[in-house]
């Protein structure tokens, strides 16, 4: 009987070792069961925009620079726009591909038939303008350049300092502001998540001014202020902004200047009051109505 004992034990030590693999495989399964499963990496596709692309570009406005109610515009003029009599439409805003191709995304979402052919076009929506900064120990010869170029050399600085190009960054944009919620303007505002934060340092590279450009505190080089020293160190920093239109019914125009006196330049803001303003004049006309 002994001899019978002894030759059960490891028999009975086999099956011992098997349930507990057993119970420890059916733990691990059932384990992996209650972990949810990672959803695999969307696929590329040709031509869209990478997300890393688009979390580069701020979807949100950035915090102003200047306090509220730094910047005061006034503009004066209005335009009409009618899909049905206006298109196709010709769009160019001066010296600037990128705003250009952005306006032009911004107006096909509202119907517009958009052609870059202008003697092709039933109607012309052009916008120039320039930016001016005088004043302070940095401007006080005073700088003007063409809104379009500040703009396009902002854009250059900026995608200096990322992997992104600045035709990546415009398309980024302009999707960004296409699939933004219902604007309060007849267009939807086409600069929307561009990087204009440096259009300040771009300026001061593109006229050869050096020096820090975030404030103006280097010291007056005109010598000794003898009036209105407690505003020597500040910028005069404006936006003129033309916008005009000329089709079927004729030419319509919108003329905008926003104005800001500061010592922290932050032109890209005075732009963009000037474009929001430029915006606020202009009425998309329905075709119903439009037809009458």
């Amino acid at each position: 009987m002994s001899i019978s004992n002894h030759g059960a034990l490891p028999v009975a030590n086999g099956w011992e070792r098997l349930a507990v693999a057993l119970t420890l495989f059916f733990f691990a399964a059932w384990a992996n069961a209650q972990t949810p499963a990672q959803p695999a990496p969307p696929a590329e596709v040709p031509g869209e925009v990478p997300a890393e692309v688009m979390a580069e570009v701020p979807a949100e406005t950035p915090a102003s620079k200047l306090p509220a109610g730094a910047v005061q515009s006034r503009a004066n003029g209005r335009i009409e726009l009618r899909a049905n009599t206006q298109s196709p439409l010709y769009v160019e805003f001066d010296r600037s591909p990128t705003l250009t191709r952005a306006l032009a995304a911004a107006l096909e979402a509202k119907g517009f038939s958009i052609t870059p052919d202008r003697s092709a076009a039933k109607a012309a929506l052009t916008i120039r303008g320039d930016v001016v900064l005088t004043g302070g120990p940095v401007f006080y010869r005073g700088v003007k350049v063409a809104m379009g170029e500040a703009t396009e050399k902002a854009l250059l600085a900026a995608a200096g300092n990322r992997t992104t190009t600045a035709a990546e960054a415009v398309q980024a944009a302009t999707t960004l502001a296409l699939q933004g919620a219902a604007y309060k303007f007849a267009v939807a505002p086409f600069w929307r998540g561009l990087a204009l934060g440096r259009m300040a340092e771009a300026l001061g590279d593109a006229t050869g001014i050096s020096g820090t450009l975030n404030k103006a505190l280097t010291g007056d080089p005109r010598g000794i202020c003898l009036s209105r020293c407690d505003e020597w160190n500040k910028v005069k920093q404006s936006a003129y902004a033309f916008v005009s239109l000329s089709g079927p019914e004729g030419k319509q125009d919108i003329r905008v200047l926003a104005t800001a006196l500061s010592d922290t330049l932050a032109p890209e803001e005075v732009v963009i009051e000037a474009l929001t303003s430029a915006l606020s004049s202009i009425e998309l006309r329905p075709a119903s109505e439009s037809a009458k």
